[in-house]
């Protein structure tokens, strides 16, 4: 019955364009900075330097209306999490997400949310207290432009090297405790 209930939510939230998972499955797995490695139980692909991609190149305007592009950041390791108010596993990592940005503030990490068909007065009262700042993607078309990620997927993060090119891909949602270490790996590698 436990695997029937699982394989119906699975089923659910897949359909409704939200993450594969919610945030209340997974599994903590401790990852050691400096120590992260590809993991497709949870969604995280580590991404070898010698095969990354392009730099992505998003830009738009935010939830205020001002102009934002992930090429703003380059120099900085950039974490880049899709969401929306309406994603249940989105609104359980947000939280994270926005104590990890204020924890490495100024130590070469910049957050971008990227905010997926959403209602933006909802979206901006919902991020009133967030550190970052998000590009609004009406119609999901940015987000489309990750490389390697599954259509109408909810979260998802990719966390940028210095060069804008992927480093790191996760698809759905975080394993939770786990964020900050994921990105100091990724700085840790940029700095060696």
């Amino acid at each position: 019955m436990k695997r029937l209930v699982a394989v119906v939510a699975s089923t659910l939230l897949v359909a409704s364009g939200c993450g594969f998972l919610s945030a209340e499955q997974e599994v903590l797995i401790p990852v050691e900075a400096g120590q992260i490695t590809s993991n497709p139980g949870i969604g995280l692909t580590v991404i070898p330097e010698s095969e990354r991609g392009e730099p992505l190149e998003l830009a738009g305007v935010d939830l205020a209306g001002e102009p934002i592009a992930l090429s703003d950041s380059r120099g900085d390791v950039t974490v880049v999490n899709s969401w929306a108010t309406w994603c249940p596993p989105c609104r359980t990592e947000m939280p994270e997400f926005a104590d990890v940005a204020r924890s490495l503030d100024g130590q070469g990490v910049t957050f971008i949310g990227i905010n997926v068909q959403d209602d933006l007065a909802g979206a901006r009262e919902y991020t009133s207290d967030t550190p970052y700042r998000s590009i609004v993607d009406p119609d999901g078309s940015l987000v489309a432009q990750i490389p390697d990620v599954p259509p109408r997927s909810l979260p998802v993060t990719v966390i940028l090297d210095g060069e804008g090119r992927v480093a790191v891909r996760i698809v759905g949602p975080i394993v939770l405790g786990t964020l900050e270490d994921t990105v100091l790996g990724v700085l840790a590698s940029e700095q060696s």
